[in-house]
């Protein structure tokens, strides 16, 4: 899986957020989220364009996921992977 990435990049467009549909509110997956559940590369192109602050971010949260919206924790799932281009 590929997401490029810009200065504009920040955790919810990686991680996902929550979204009204109709009446409905669901959770939309962002792809460093699904990645680690369906134990994919994730290929972050552009990285040079995020922050240091934003590469930290993601590089703490590659080991388990808290979803605060839906409580969810996601484990990496194996075979995932996350490389910077």
């Amino acid at each position: 899986m590929v997401h490029t990435c810009n200065v504009n990049t920040d955790l919810n467009e990686l991680i996902g957020t929550e979204l009204m549909k109709g009446q409905q509110l669901y959770f939309h997956y962002g792809p460093l989220a699904l990645a680690m559940k369906g134990g994919e590369e994730l290929v972050l192109e552009n990285s040079g364009a995020l922050s240091p602050l934003m590469l930290k971010k993601v590089g703490l949260i590659q080991s388990n996921l808290l979803i605060e919206e839906t409580a969810e924790v996601i484990h990496p799932e194996d075979g995932f992977r996350l490389s910077l281009r």
